[in-house]
């Protein structure tokens, strides 16, 4: 693998891109900066596939389903080893598509009722539970001036809030975010052999966990989304099948905490490094939702996201050949020039910041896109308020984590008085 440790970001070829998690935020900014403008479309022969890098192109490729199937979407990056598949197979581990990554003609149903059971009522029943968590948090380390806002704040943070949502307890969150972490090293990093049985085991673990809860819900139903869907279901598999409810709170349970842990670390980084945006949003809590909203265009939890060409497809120029799999780079297609003016610039008071796909395009546009956006908003105005004066610590090592198609500071130390 590639070391990009202390090279200057205009030394980095666009052959970075396969390599993201190596790259810091300004490296990877300046490759994308340069792949828009020198290569938009460009073969990445070590992990075999095409990097797309313009906003039209990309919107192409999401919206596209007859030309780009999303089938490939939860697919390891890196072949998996016959011995993990074998492990695999012997724990039972049989999830069909999930909303993500579903071509079959039920997508749409599925994610009808899901969509229902994920409604904006029950966001904001959760209001009150998201700043309590928040307030816990500071309060715990409030009085040491110092903090680690991944470890102690956004970390579990998330995960607490999908599990209120999914009726999970919350003794579980460290369980459950361990076995998510090793699925996003499995389907999106590039572990070795000895560490993919590792994480299939969790994988399996996490899928038997999830059949559970289902088959406990059917049980004794709660107030939660797994009850709400199965009360939509009503014992009528032409409705849902036990199955699709399975996979879909299977899918929820990876994709809804540790995207939304990266989009708050972020988001937080972002503004912080800009000192004026952050007293501005002190001032005036007004600015928060569009700032929020913002953010998520600067610097996404989501750096790729995968297609599979089903046809030859030209892009910029350049012909991608069926078969070919597709990366399609989500940051900068919120930065590309012809798209935004001054991409490359956070602007709070940005007028079009809603204007990103950092929540994808098309049929499978997130799901929780509407919970991810109120957690944030409610995280920046309890830390506005609670923890004004915070800055960011000096001297910290603020790479992302290890995995191509997500990003966010492994660790994001703050100081204030």
């Amino acid at each position: 693998m590639k070391n990009f440790s202390g090279v200057a970001p205009e030394e980095c070829p666009v052959g970075a891109l396969s390599d993201t998690f190596r790259l810091s935020n300004e490296q990877l900014e300046f490759v994308m900066r340069r792949a828009r403008a020198e290569s938009p479309v460009a073969y990445l022969d070590d992990i075999d596939f095409w990097a797309v890098t313009k906003y039209s192109d990309i919107k192409t490729v999401l919206g596209d389903k007859d030309r780009f199937s999303a089938e490939i979407t939860l697919q390891p990056l890196a072949p998996v080893a016959a011995e993990v598949q074998r492990l695999l197979q012997d724990r039972g581990f049989s999830p069909r598509p999930t909303l993500s990554n579903n071509e079959r003609e039920d997508h749409a149903r599925i994610r009808r009722i899901a969509q229902a059971a994920f409604s904006p009522r029950r966001n904001q029943k959760l209001e009150p539970y998201i700043r309590k968590l928040v307030n816990d948090a500071v309060d715990r380390f409030s009085a040491d001036k110092r903090a680690d806002l991944v470890a102690q704040l956004v970390y579990e943070l998330p995960a607490l809030v999908l599990f209120k949502l999914l009726g999970i307890p919350e003794s579980d969150v460290q369980k459950i975010k361990m076995w998510a972490d090793s699925r996003l090293v499995l389907s999106f990093g590039k572990p070795s052999v000895k560490d993919q049985l590792v994480a299939a085991g969790h994988l399996a673990d996490y899928w038997d966990y999830c059949l559970d809860l289902v088959q406990r819900r059917i049980a004794e139903p709660q107030d939660d989304l797994p009850s709400d869907m199965l009360a939509m279901r009503g014992g009528d598999d032409s409705i849902l099948e036990i199955q699709d409810v399975n996979n879909v709170v299977f899918g929820l349970l990876l994709a809804g905490h540790e995207t939304t842990t990266n989009m708050a670390a972020n988001a937080i980084l972002s503004l912080l490094q800009d000192r004026d945006s952050w007293n501005a949003m002190v001032e005036n809590k007004d600015l928060i939702p569009n700032a929020a909203e913002e953010c998520l265009r600067y610097r996404p939890s989501v750096v790729a996201w995968r297609r599979l060409a089903r046809t030859d497809v030209v892009l910029s120029g350049v012909t991608i050949p069926a078969g070919a799999r597709v990366l399609c780079f989500l940051p900068s297609a919120n930065r590309d020039e012809d798209h935004v003016d001054n991409g490359e610039v956070l602007d709070i008071y940005r007028k079009d910041a809603r204007g990103h796909i950092s929540f994808g395009f098309g049929r499978h546009f997130c799901l929780g896109a509407p919970l991810a956006r109120f957690e944030l908003i409610v995280i920046l105005e309890e830390l506005c308020r609670r923890l004004p004066d915070m800055r960011l610590a000096d001297d910290q090592d603020l790479m992302p984590v290890e995995t191509v198609q997500f990003r966010g500071p492994k660790e994001l130390w703050v100081e204030w008085r």
